[in-house]
Parts: structure tokens; C-alpha cells; sequence
């Protein structure tokens, strides 16, 4: 991620069981659970400004 970015905070409520999942997985792929989110956003953001 650029460094040059100011960066602001999510706060996130999900299940307990959902967020040890997450953080597991994250982990074994070797990455933190905000490096996934953003990842998710992103992919979200895209999808959503596609046209039909």
C-alpha cells in the first residue's frame, strides 16, 4: 500500500466465530485482515461502478 496515503480507521462489528475465521485464513495466506478488507472494498467498489 502507498505509504504517501492518509489513511483513515473502519471499525467493524461481525461475529466472534466469523472474525477468528477471517483472521485464520488471513494469516495462512500470509496477510493481514485490513490488507483483505481493503482488497474487498475495492473489488466491491469495481463492481458496483461496472455498467450492466
Amino acid at each position: 500500500m502507498d505509504e504517501k496515503l492518509k489513511l483513515k480507521q473502519l471499525t467493524l462489528r461481525m461475529p466472534e466465530n466469523l472474525h477468528k475465521e477471517f483472521k485464520v485464513t488471513a494469516v495462512k495466506e500470509g496477510r493481514t485482515m485490513g490488507d483483505v478488507t481493503i482488497e474487498l472494498i475495492r473489488q466491491y467498489l469495481k463492481k458496483a461502478s461496472d455498467p450492466l
